[in-house]
């Protein structure tokens, strides 16, 4: 009689973790559902992550505009420069000239 209700009390406890498995294991319908959902939020991923590419280019292509445009200014900045120093070099020059001719000419004159 023991062995009976120690069998019986075994397959009570198989059934029940029969039970508990197939209730854990989602059915085919809810697993179709749940891969549909997971594979929309993928697709908004990927179009989330296409548009932060094109942003990022975009912003890409707007620093090397600027970029450009700074060397060009720099580029503009040292043709200035050196203008400038061209030209300091030039009334430099002629201020020597000027001077050395007015001692020339005191020499000459030494009343004017």
């Amino acid at each position: 009689m023991t062995w009976a209700i120690a069998i019986v009390i075994v397959v009570v406890l198989l059934l029940v973790a029969g039970l508990l498995l197939s209730r854990q294991r989602p059915d085919p319908g809810q697993r179709r559902v749940e891969a549909r959902a997971r594979l929309a939020e993928a697709e908004r991923h990927e179009g989330a992550a296409a548009e932060a590419e094109r942003e990022a280019e975009s912003h890409r292509a707007t620093a090397e505009r600027e970029q450009e445009a700074a060397r060009e200014h720099a580029r503009r900045a040292q043709e200035a420069e050196s203008l400038a120093e061209r030209g300091e070099a030039t009334a430099r020059e002629r201020r020597e000239a000027a001077e050395a001719q007015a001692d020339r000419a005191r020499e000459v004159d030494p009343d004017r």
